[in-house]
């Protein structure tokens, strides 16, 4: 039934894809200390989002189709990518590596390139390595900055690595869910060391919380009370002052805690 449910949203999106202007990424994606395959992202915009598909060795004996998730950033000059789902292989490999990372255009404008990560169904690590694209005009101008403030750019929160926005009104909200599958996940929210949001279960309808601030910085806490039925926790979360918006990714093991740093 999953295998039907995948499919006919992959003929859903393809279906999208065709009806208005998409972006094409073709180019390869090399596993360290192995083998150089044919990689393509093919995404189109709908209501903001950037949603296709990729393509891993095609019409080699391995071919793949997996649906992905894009997020350009003007600021940084990069894209991040994740893929989601498996679509269709003709691999006999019973496991799947699903492959994400952010990679960063060079100084001539003319290539996006990157490290990236894989992890399995499990979300255990199960490669590494480079992937390189040309880069087509469409894609560059999306990566290219012109003055605006980026408000598209989704960043990775762990234990180990925070994140730090700058905001102009003294109250922002936050928002966080489960912008994967549902696998209860639980989270607690701290700011400035006093709890804005007690034990709750993030799920795909956003929960939402109103932080008022202090002059300064001001620390936001998101700790992690269990990992849901598929480790780590993992949480979409977003910080919006007024037409500003930022975004992060949260992955977090059980008790983790991420930060958060709010300057107004």
């Amino acid at each position: 039934m999953k295998t039907v449910y995948t499919l006919l949203c992959f003929l859903i999106s393809c279906s999208a894809l065709a009806q208005q202007d998409s972006i094409t990424l073709d180019g390869t994606l090399t596993l360290a200390k192995s083998a150089t395959y044919k990689y393509k992202i093919v995404v189109g915009e709908l209501e903001g989002k950037w949603k296709g598909y990729t393509v891993l060795d095609a019409g080699g004996p391995s071919e793949t189709k997996t649906s992905v998730s894009v997020q350009f950033s003007k600021a940084k000059q990069s894209m991040m990518f994740a893929e989601q789902a498996l679509i269709s292989t003709k691999a006999k490999e019973s496991g799947f590596c699903f492959v994400g990372g952010i990679l960063k255009m060079n100084d001539k404008k003319n290539l996006v390139k990157g490290f990236f990560l894989g992890q399995d169904k499990d979300k255990k690590m199960c490669g590494s390595g480079t992937v390189r694209f040309p880069l087509p005009e469409a894609a560059k101008a999306l990566m290219t900055g012109d003055g605006s403030k980026d408000t598209n750019a989704a960043a990775i929160l762990t234990r180990f690595k925070s994140e730090t926005f700058k905001v102009n009104h003294p109250e922002v909200q936050l928002e966080l869910w489960d912008g994967g599958v549902v696998d209860h996940d639980s989270l607690t929210v701290t700011l400035n060391g006093v709890v804005v949001l007690p034990a709750f279960e993030i799920v795909q309808d956003k929960k939402t919380v109103m932080l008022k601030l202090k002059k300064g910085e001001n620390i936001v806490k998101i700790k992690a009370l269990n990992e849901g039925l598929e480790a780590p926790n993992s949480a979409r979360i977003t910080v919006t002052d007024q037409s500003d918006k930022y975004t992060v990714v949260s992955f977090l093991k059980k008790e983790e805690e991420a930060t958060i740093r709010i300057r107004y």
